[in-house]
């Protein structure tokens, strides 16, 4: 009995540290891998059960805005978040700093868009995103405060104040068409930013499947703003890793080739080779994440111009046919 009794305690042992969240699984990180997300339909998605042992059945329709995210090498350099250690940016214009360690996960602000309203958000106090190890019921709430700069469709710039709170509300299993995932933890977070022109409240659900991906599998995101003498706007976003189905440890979708990348630095062109069969597109980005370049690969070999872009430093990915992301890394511009 004392057997049967202690092999019962390993097995729940085991599988409550599978639903926890800590910073090497979690947090971004130099040396992430990029991985990408889909907006989906949202009409009648609403979050689902809390506690332990949920469920979750999804099934994302009408797949569009793919975005590729990738993580910093390097200490970001935008003065006004002197404090953050890493951002994420993506293949459009979104981009977040962050500062991350083994004992949290904080937010210093970014850009956000809600529906017709363009902003950006720098905080001297962060909002908290995450307190290691994160399991079941654990919460943290902080006050936050800095400057809000909305700057379409007119320009707000003035300080705020508020307050973050965030809780892993529940543990279970997330079933998608393609896979189901059985080492979910969901991270409930709420935010409100107050300005004297404008409100803004954020709650958003995060669907973590520990091992998998440090970015959340599904995302149903809520954003309200109130701008003064403005009608109030309100959006709810849902997101999906479209590669859900194939995802594992660090974002990779799809098995590693090997890629050759010359002249590098470069100056007006530069070369990408490889043997792989599976690889079909290159895509350079500036160190914001923005697009600058999509080249089709034809028997293993593309070529991109760089004669017009500015001195620097650039990232590249290399896709299949499915978008899946098979190698990424970076080029230098000389002139």
């Amino acid at each position: 009995m004392k057997k049967i009794l202690l092999s019962l305690f390993s097995i729940v042992s085991v599988a409550a540290s599978a639903q926890t969240l800590t910073y090497a699984n979690h947090a971004p990180a130099w040396g992430n891998a990029p991985y990408q997300t889909s907006q989906c339909d949202s009409v009648g998605v609403v979050p689902g059960a809390s506690g332990a042992g949920a469920v979750w059945s999804f099934t994302p329709t009408n797949l569009h805005s793919s975005k590729t995210y990738t993580t910093s090498n390097t200490l970001p350099t935008n003065t006004l978040y002197p404090a953050s250690n890493v951002s994420v940016y993506s293949s459009t214009s979104d981009v977040a700093y962050h500062n991350t360690n083994a004992s949290s996960f904080k937010y210093y602000g970014g850009n956000l868009v809600i529906n017709s309203y363009a902003l950006s958000v720098v905080y001297s106090a962060p909002a908290i995103y995450a307190v290691y190890p994160m399991s079941l019921s654990t919460s943290t709430t902080a006050a936050t405060s800095g400057t809000i700069n909305l700057t379409s469709p007119f320009p707000v710039s003035q300080a705020f104040t508020g307050n973050c709170s965030v809780m892993a509300d529940a543990t279970g299993t997330l079933v998608l068409p393609a896979k189901t995932f059985t080492d979910v933890i969901r991270v409930a977070t709420t935010q409100t930013i107050t300005a004297s022109a404008a409100t803004v409240y954020q709650s958003n659900y995060d669907y973590y499947s520990v091992g998998s991906s440090k970015a959340p599998i599904f995302s149903i995101q809520t954003s309200t703003i109130n701008v003064v003498a403005q009608p109030s706007s309100t959006q709810t976003v849902v997101y999906v890793q479209p590669n859900y189905s194939v995802v594992g440890v660090n974002e990779v979708p799809a098995t590693a080739i090997n890629l050759s990348v010359f002249p590098n630095p470069t100056s007006n062109f530069i070369n990408f080779s490889t043997v792989s069969l599976e690889a079909v597109k290159v895509t350079a980005l500036d160190m914001t994440g923005k697009v600058i370049a999509n080249e089709t690969i034809e028997n293993g070999k593309s070529t991109i111009n760089t004669a017009s872009f500015s001195a620097g430093v650039y990232m590249y990915h290399v896709t299949d046919k499915n978008n899946r992301i098979l190698t990424s890394g970076k080029f230098t511009v000389s002139k």
